[in-house]
C-alpha cells in the first residue's frame, strides 16, 4: 500500500484506488488489477501526478480508450491512470505550418483494403471508393488533450465545420492511442493531420514535438521506445465540406458495422508485400490469412475466440482470460509459422505480463506507458 499512501498524502483531492480491476477500462473486458488507480479529467492534474510519479519512481502506466490492450490477469503493479482530459481548442485563425507528409505513398501495401469479392473474402470495409483528398482547403489549427475520444473529436469538430477526421470513424481510440500507433483509415495517417505533440518525458519535464519529430510510420510512433507520455497535440485540420465529410462518416460506420465487439481489434499487422507475393495471396489481410489459408476462424481457447465475423479479430465471447487470449494468439502464430514460413507481428499491446509469458509473441514485452487506443 506504500504507493497508495504516497499518492493519497501528496494528492488528498484525487480519489487512488487499491486493487481496482482493469477489465471494465478495456473495449475486450479482460485484465486484472490496478495496484493503483486513478480516473483524472484535468489536465493540470494528470501533468502534476504523472511528473509526481516519474521523479518518485513509482511505475505509471496510463490507458486511454483502453482498445488495443491486453492486459494480464494479474494486473498491472505501480500506478494506473485513466486519462479522461477531454478539451478541445479550437484556434481563432488559420496557419500554415508543418505538417506529416503523405504517408500513403509509403506504405500502400499495408493498409490496402482485403474486401476483394474475386477472392471469397469479404473484411466488411472496402474504403477505396469513399476516398478524397481535402488538400486545397482552408486550415484550421485545432488543439486536443490526449484522453479526447475519437467519436467525441470528430462529432464536436463537425458541428463547428471542421473536417479531417472523419476517415476514422468507428476506431475506438484516444486522441492519445491514435497518436502512440498512428492509426489510420485507408489511406490517411492521422500523423499527416499533426502539427506537434505535448510530452512529458521519462524525467518528467514537459516537451513538445514536431510531427516530423515522431518517426510516424505504419502502426508506430516514437512513443514505442521512448516511454513519453502524450499530454495534448496539436492538429491542422480543415474547414472542409461538412456535409461530405458527414456523408464518409455514415458511409464508414455502416461498413465497420461487421467488426466484433469486446475484441481488441485486429490483433495482427497486416503481412507485407514481399510477403504476400511470396505466397501468391490477393490480399495482404491477416484475416484473410487466418480465414483462407490457415482455416482457423472459429477457433476457440477458453471464452478467447477468432470472431465468426472478421477473422482479423480475437472475441471475448463470454468470461475469457488473458491466458485464453494469449493461447489463442500463440496458436496462430505457430500456424503462420508452420504452414507459411511467417511471423506475424501483433499491433495489440501487452500489459502486465513477463517475458515468458510473451515468449513467441512478441520479441520484447511491450509495454505501452504514453496511452492506450
Amino acid at each position: 500500500m506504500a504507493y497508495l499512501d504516497q499518492l493519497q498524502a501528496q494528492f488528498p483531492e484525487i480519489e487512488f484506488e487499491a486493487e481496482q480491476s482493469l477489465a471494465p477500462h478495456t473495449t475486450v473486458k479482460i485484465g486484472g488489477p490496478a495496484e493503483v488507480f486513478c480516473l483524472l479529467k484535468e489536465k493540470v492534474h494528470l501533468i502534476n501526478v504523472t511528473q509526481f510519479a516519474l521523479k518518485q519512481n513509482i511505475p505509471l502506466t496510463i490507458l486511454g480508450w483502453g482498445a488495443n490492450s491486453l492486459i494480464s490477469d494479474s494486473g498491472i503493479r505501480g500506478l494506473v491512470i485513466k486519462n479522461l482530459c477531454q478539451e478541445i481548442t479550437v484556434h481563432p485563425q488559420s496557419q500554415t505550418v508543418e505538417t506529416q507528409t503523405d504517408q500513403s505513398t509509403t506504405t500502400p501495401a499495408r493498409w490496402q483494403a482485403a474486401d476483394q469479392p474475386e477472392t471469397g473474402y469479404n473484411a466488411g470495409a472496402d474504403f477505396s471508393q469513399l476516398d478524397y483528398f481535402e488538400a486545397e482547403a482552408p486550415r484550421v489549427l485545432v488543439t486536443m488533450d490526449a484522453g479526447v475520444s475519437l467519436p467525441m473529436a470528430i462529432n464536436t469538430l463537425l458541428s463547428q465545420g471542421i473536417t479531417g477526421l472523419q476517415w476514422y470513424t468507428r476506431i475506438p481510440a484516444s486522441i492519445g492511442g491514435a497518436i502512440y500507433n498512428n492509426i489510420h483509415g485507408g489511406k490517411h495517417f492521422i500523423g499527416e493531420l499533426l502539427q506537434s505533440v505535448q510530452v512529458i518525458d521519462q524525467t518528467g519535464e514537459l516537451k513538445r514535438y514536431l510531427a516530423s519529430e515522431l518517426e510516424l510510420d505504419y502502426d508506430h510512433s516514437r512513443f514505442h521506445h521512448s516511454k513519453e507520455i502524450i499530454i495534448s497535440a496539436d492538429f491542422l485540420l480543415f474547414k472542409g465540406a461538412v456535409e461530405k465529410a458527414k456523408s464518409i462518416v455514415i458511409a464508414w460506420a455502416k461498413q465497420k458495422a461487421i467488426q466484433p465487439q469486446n475484441s481488441l481489434g485486429c490483433v495482427f499487422q497486416n503481412i507485407t508485400a514481399k510477403e504476400q507475393a511470396r505466397l501468391g495471396l490477393p490480399t495482404p489481410s491477416t484475416g484473410y490469412l487466418i480465414q483462407k489459408v490457415l482455416t482457423l476462424q472459429g477457433l476457440q481457447i477458453g471464452d478467447a475466440k477468432i470472431s465468426d465475423r472478421h477473422a482479423a479479430f480475437i472475441e471475448n465471447v463470454g468470461h475469457a482470460t488473458a491466458a485464453d487470449y494469449l493461447a489463442v494468439i500463440r496458436k496462430i502464430i505457430q500456424a503462420a509459422q508452420a504452414k507459411c514460413q511467417l511471423h506475424l507481428k501483433p499491433e495489440i499491446f501487452f500489459l502486465g505480463f513477463t517475458a515468458s509469458e510473451l515468449d513467441g509473441i512478441v520479441q520484447t514485452a511491450s509495454a505501452e506507458s504514453s496511452a492506450s487506443a
